[in-house]
């Protein structure tokens, strides 16, 4: 049985029809499918280690929210595939995932794996797991106040990358670039924003971990020292040139175990998504997750 767990998007037909594509694709290779739309009977389904005793493959149909949806709600070690679907597909890209319906039947039917990384932090928000990257300060202020205007009056609305241009001014106007400081392997490092990566790709095609691997058992922090929108304007250029590791205000570096604190609480995001406030403390969690391979 193969499992698809699918972002509807609000009722938008271009998922739907990708949906059924890749169906039909896995039906003609005599694999069932069972196709899972509403969130509730997706957590249901994936948190149930019986539910996914005879399921062979989950696939993530959606963004990089639905591959965390399904990650942090998976009970059993089942080989994880996306379906990219989102307005963010870091994670399908990473990995090969396009938005082939018959390659990917394809690759589920061959049934090869590979063997990932995960990182877990908890924050004021509780425990979550993560497959991209975690971070505190400015970007996570901003995915707050976008959340916020999103989930304003009740369900999602749809929003693309323009729908991020107000809380970034708003989040330019006034974030107050509270201090940072990262701590990992007995070293502190003090910054206005950190970084905790399992992938080296960003949002908007920025690596601020370049070096980032999900396979070698570390996760990948970068701290940018200096506060402030100058400050912040400079590094935004930098990091889009590839030069902002080169800056001697800019520690990097690898650890199993690391934390971020702060005087007052610092907004966090994980993945695209809020996710509270500091303190933090994130692990690593080796080969914790299967891929299959495109």
């Amino acid at each position: 049985m193969i499992v698809v767990a699918a972002n509807s998007y609000r009722g938008r037909r271009g998922p739907r029809t990708r949906v059924a594509a890749l169906v039909r694709a896995l039906e003609a290779l005599g694999l069932p499918v069972r196709v899972v739309w509403d969130q509730a009977e997706r957590g249901t389904t994936l948190r149930s280690p019986a539910a996914l005793r005879s399921v062979r493959c989950v696939v993530a149909a959606g963004g990089d929210g639905t591959v965390s949806a399904v990650i942090n709600e998976l009970s059993a070690d089942v080989p994880l595939a996306v379906l990219p679907l989102g307005n963010e597909n870091l994670f399908a890209g990473a990995f090969g995932f396009e938005d082939d319906p018959g390659a990917l039947a394809g690759a589920i039917a061959r049934g090869t794996r590979q063997r990932i990384d995960l990182g877990r932090a908890h924050t004021t928000a509780g425990r979550r797991l993560f497959t991209l990257m975690l971070s505190a300060g400015f970007d996570a202020d901003v995915v707050h106040r976008f959340t916020r205007w999103r989930t304003a009056g009740g369900a999602p609305r749809r929003a693309g990358r323009a729908a991020y241009v107000r809380p970034l001014a708003a989040a330019l106007w006034s974030y107050p670039h509270a201090a940072i400081t990262l701590t990992a392997d007995g070293v502190a490092v003090d910054g206005s924003h950190c970084t905790v990566a399992n992938l080296p790709d960003y949002a908007l095609d920025m690596r601020l971990a370049p070096e980032a691997r999900a396979d070698d058992g570390l996760l990948d922090w970068t701290v940018l020292s200096r506060s402030g929108r100058v400050a912040l304007a400079g590094y935004a250029l930098a990091v889009a040139r590839a030069r902002h590791t080169q800056q001697a205000h800019v520690p990097v570096g690898r650890a199993r175990k690391l934390t971020l604190r702060s005087a007052g609480p610092v907004p966090v995001q994980i993945d695209g998504d809020p996710w509270g406030f500091t303190p933090v403390e994130v692990e690593v969690m080796p080969a914790a997750l299967s891929v299959v391979v495109i």
